[in-house]
């Protein structure tokens, strides 16, 4: 055990893709702090950000200014990064069709722990064989969803449990951005709430609804390589094994929303980026005898530690812990089977039919 004025030697990290999520969104005045990867490793009192690695040279120069990385440790291609450098921990915040490969790499360099974004994998199969790969060497894999953490969707799968609301009828859901890339966050949290799907429909939204790339919130690069499917917008209906329905609509537009409306036998809850309202039964104030919904107040509760946490003590603790990347790959099952059922519109895609080795590309 270590004595109280022995101070445990803090662990090294390293990010691949030091840009938006990586990096530069904690110069946004709007978003929280931390925010990013490295926010969120400077942050935390025993993990030492060393490294960077990004193909844009901007980025990565504007990464080691922001956080005093000298010259000497910003690298052009990770893989030089990982062999000169040697990090306990890497984020792999690089686009997804790369994810895996990147992934792969820091395990075959010793890495304790990794950090990825989502979606974890463009494909099952990749993702299942990243699981093998980290269970096989005991490494702690940990993925930036950060709702499962959340004190106020947290306080939802608690409503869930123990009935305060009645039985969960259904949930609808609506967020700007395609079924894999923005939707796995919901469908994460779907799993969360839900537990196992047993059917999926999809409806894939006509191209004219994308519009130029440039009017898009969150534009970008939407086809990085010749794969089987492209992510798309749509609108999804899954039937989860304990009955509850989700009718979910994805899709670019022209504003950000990212929300759930869920509907209990006695109550609603509205939750997103934006609002946190419950709703209870009580007396119409519009019809005598009848009873309708009123407000009463907003989700609250313990959540759970921050990831940069999580991933550090797994790690000193030498847990192996894959728990993250067990729910972001059933949440990426999910996004496949959606975007496999929009192919053939209105034709139900179950467990036993998602296409595991279906590519979808995806930023």
């Amino acid at each position: 055990m270590t004595s109280p004025d022995m101070a445990p030697a803090r662990l090294t990290a390293a990010i691949i893709g030091t840009g938006r999520i990586g990096s530069s969104l904690e110069r946004d005045p709007l978003r929280s702090k931390p925010h990013t990867h490295a926010g969120w490793y400077v942050s935390h009192p025993h993990i030492l950000l060393m490294s960077g690695a990004d193909t844009n040279a901007e980025a990565l120069a504007a990464f080691g200014e922001q956080w005093g990385i000298p010259a000497s440790r910003l690298y052009a291609a990770y893989p030089g990064m990982l062999a000169e450098v040697r990090p306990d921990l890497v984020s792999i915040c690089a686009y997804a069709p790369e994810r895996v490969e990147m992934a792969l790499a820091a395990l075959d360099a010793g890495v304790r722990g990794l950090w990825l974004e989502k979606a974890v994998a463009t494909s099952i199969d990749s993702a299942r064989a990243l699981r093998e790969a980290a269970a096989a060497r005991g490494v702690t894999v940990v993925v930036n969803h950060p709702r499962r953490q959340d004190p106020h969707y947290r306080a939802v799968a608690r409503l869930i449990a123990d009935g305060t609301l009645g039985r969960l009828e259904s949930v609808h859901a609506v967020f700007s951005g395609h079924l894999i890339h923005t939707g796995t966050h919901a469908w994460e949290v779907l799993d969360t709430w839900c537990g196992p799907w047993a059917e999926v429909r999809a409806w894939p939204d006509p191209p004219s609804v994308d519009g130029p790339a440039g009017d898009r919130p969150h534009a970008g690069r939407e086809r990085l390589s010749t794969t089987d499917a492209e992510d798309i917008g749509g609108r999804v209906h899954v039937r989860f094994a304990n009955g509850v329905d989700a009718f979910v609509s994805g899709g670019r537009k022209s504003y950000f929303v990212f929300q759930f409306d869920l509907i209990f036998a006695r109550g609603r809850v509205l939750l997103g980026n934006d609002v946190n309202q419950v709703f209870v039964t009580g007396p119409s104030p519009r019809y005598a005898g009848f009873v309708e919904l009123v407000p009463s107040g907003a989700l609250d509760g313990p959540g759970g530690a921050p990831w940069v946490s999580v991933l550090a003590d797994a790690v000193r603790d030498r847990a192996g812990d894959l728990s993250s990347l067990d729910a972001a790959i059933r949440a990426l099952a999910l996004g496949v089977a959606a975007v496999q059922a929009a192919a053939t519109p209105g034709v139900a895609v179950t467990p036993a039919t998602v296409d595991a080795s279906l590519v979808v590309a995806s930023v």
